[in-house]
Order: C-alpha cells, then structure tokens, then sequence
C-alpha cells in the first residue's frame, strides 16, 4: 500500500479496548485516521447497573487524532444515540474510507448513510454471532432487515469464526471478510507479563493463595447470564477431594450476596470473591491464574477471554460463547475446551483434564501465548492495512 489513506472511525465512546488500537492504527505508515465520538462516555466516573457501582475507566488514552462531536459531554449510550453533525464533519475530513461498528446505532447508520451518499467505502466491525438463543420474532426481523443493513458495506473486519458465520448467515461472502480480530491494551499487557512471576507471587500472597494451589479464574459482572454459579457449585463439588484448587471471581453485580451464599468455602480452597478488579489490575490476575474458565450464556465475543489468552492461559468456555472456532480465540483441543453451557459436569471433567495433566496445561499454555501474539498483530493494524490494500486495489481496477 503506497498511497495514503484517510480513515474515519465512527464510535459511540471512548471503549477501554479499543482506543490503544486506535493508538497503533494512527501509528501506521499511510494511515492518517480521525476518531469521531458521539459521546463522553467513560472519560468520568459513571454508574454502571451490571457493577451495581460507580466505574471510571482511567487506563483510557486518547494519544490519536480525534473529535467530539455536537453535545457529546455526558451523552448516554443507547441504541439512540446520534450526532446530526456527523455528516459535516466526514465531509471537512474527506475521508478515504470509514470504519463503523455495527448497525444498531442511529449514529453508526448515520455514517454508513453518509458514505453511500459519498461514494466512500465502509469497513464494518462488530462482535455479533448465531450461538445466543433469540426470540423467533427476534430472527425473522433479521432475516428481512439485516442483509439490507449489511448491502452498503464493502469489507467486514471480523473479530473471529462465530462473527463470520453470523454474517453468512445473512448472505455475507467470504470475500468480504478480512480477520482484524479484537483488540485488548497490548503495551500495558506486555509489561506486566515481563514480569509473571514476580506479579503472580504478590498477587498470590494478596489474596492468601499458596503457591501449590491449582487457581482457575473467572472475570465478569455478576448477573444471571454470566452463570457464575455454575463455577461455585463446581468448587462446592471439588472440595469433598480437593483442596488445593481455588477459584477466583473477579466482578461485582446483583448476584453478589447470592453467589457468597451458595459457595460452601469462601477464600482459599474455595471461591475467593476479588470483587471489582479494574483493568489495570486484571492482567495480574491472569498471572497469577492456571485457568480461565468463562460459564455465560450470552457472551458474543469475550474481552477477558481475548486477554486470558494473550496472558498465555488456557481456557474452559461454555458452548454459548462467541471465542471459539478453528481460527479464534479459543481453539478447542488447541489451547482450551468446549462444554454444554450449564452442564457443570462436562464443565468439571474439562477443567479437570487440563489440570491434572501438566504436559497438557503447558502445551495449551504455549498455544495460547502464540495465538494471542498473532491476533493483536491483526488488531493493532495487520487486518486494516490488509483492508485497506484491497481497497486500493479495487479502486485502481
């Protein structure tokens, strides 16, 4: 690629996650990107349901070219959200190329509406997928509505394999596809798993775990659909005839009280409740970790499995999780397994295997340190250049 692109990204707020991607996509040579907000949203401190407390996210760097646009300062995040300036700023901009995410936003098909008219292509990003039970007015509404949605998209940079049969199943072809895969704060984790070891033994002797104990890890807000129950009542099992195994839940929520309640150990050879673990911290916590476990129901494409894995750890994921696939995040026999969601016992007998067997848990251990390598490659600008590359080159056809 040897001309220079103008990349407009169209987000609804300043996302923990992504903007160190936007950070390294700035970086890249002939790239000149612009990052239009439609909100504030995260740069002060907000009350968060799911938490059930106040969340300030304050790892957040905005060390890349952006705006805020019209009443962006205190805007709430909705389906609903929108800036009817959008479409004067892309034009002062003039960009080559937009980036959007997804379509249930009035501002995102505000930017999609924008590019039709302006005869720019569009690069989508979403985290949908097909493995979350729906309503069957829910799917045939999008049977008739999303491929209309989805017709003014040139290329889909797909965060993994569930992401892309989401998008075949609405008529997508592959060659539309380009994996970008997703992205977590590379810098900040690198430099904490430089030092594994010394920050597993800390964070170990913090929360009064021996260094012999078998710890398994589990990151979420604690609401129904994260079935961190399931992980309780396995510990609860466990202990009959072990007891050096001790899982870690790192989340607050609504069923806080209720998950202390059913767990008959809290603390080591139990359940250790961390409580709201910012993230910051959390890459310590997979340091100090042997396992990620994740139990929800209804988790299109996990962040703290996409972190787990790059902290090298091998993962246990119910079958309703959107990480999973030959080409994801999690690949199954590779560096974790699948289980029947809500099945504890095939959930036990995964977990089980994986400990118990050293030359296993390394070998996984090593897959996912590599398969986590190659996707933040693709994140932090791999995938767009390749997007951007075929874009010039259709043009130049």
């Amino acid at each position: 690629m040897s001309r220079t692109f103008r990349v407009a990204v169209v987000v609804s707020h300043p996302i923990q996650h992504l903007c160190p991607q936007y950070g390294s996509w700035a970086r890249l040579p002939h790239v000149d990107l612009k990052v239009f907000f439609a909100s504030d949203h995260g740069l002060s401190a907000y009350e968060d349901p799911g938490f059930g407390r106040d969340v300030r996210w304050d790892g957040i760097q905005l060390d890349f070219p952006h705006a805020f646009l019209h009443d962006a300062a205190g805007k709430a995040v909705t389906d609903r959200i929108d800036a009817p300036d959008l479409g004067e700023r892309l034009s002062a901009f003039s960009p080559h190329v937009v980036v959007a995410y997804g379509y249930s936003q009035k501002v995102q098909r505000r930017a999609v509406r924008w590019a039709r008219s302006a005869r720019v292509p569009v690069l989508m990003v979403s985290d949908s997928e097909l493995r979350a039970s729906r309503p069957w007015p829910v799917r045939v509404t999008k049977a008739v509505v999303i491929p209309w949605l989805l017709k003014d998209v040139t290329l889909f940079l797909t965060v993994g394999d569930a992401n892309e049969a989401y998008y075949r199943h609405y008529g997508v072809s592959d060659d539309r596809f380009v994996r970008c895969s997703f992205p977590i704060d590379v810098r900040h984790y690198d430099s904490i798993i430089a030092r594994r070891q010394c920050v597993r033994e800390r964070l170990r002797a913090e929360l009064g775990l021996p260094a012999d104990h078998k710890v398994l890890l589990t990151v979420g807000k604690l609401v129904p659909r994260k079935r961190h129950a399931d992980l309780v009542r396995f510990s609860n099992a466990l202990q009959q005839h072990r007891g050096n195994v001790t899982v870690v839940i790192a989340g607050t929520g609504q069923e806080d009280n209720a998950l202390r309640s059913l767990a008959q150990r809290t603390g080591t050879g139990g359940v250790v409740f961390a409580g709201f673990v910012s993230p910051e911290r959390l890459a310590e916590y997979y340091c100090a970790a042997d396992l990620y476990v994740h139990c929800s129901a209804n988790e299109p494409h996990s962040l703290a499995i996409t972190e787990a894995v790059y902290s090298g750890l091998p993962v246990v994921l119910s079958d309703r999780c959107g990480s999973y696939g030959p080409t994801d995040d999690v690949q199954p026999g590779v560096n974790g397994f699948v289980y029947r969601c809500g099945d504890v016992p095939d959930m036990s007998q995964r977990i089980m295997h994986v400990l118990d067997d050293s030359d296993l848990h390394a070998q996984m251990s090593g897959a996912s340190t590599r398969i986590g390598a190659a996707h933040q490659t693709l994140a932090h600008g791999q995938g767009l250049v390749h997007a951007l590359t075929r874009v010039h080159r259709a043009q130049s056809m």
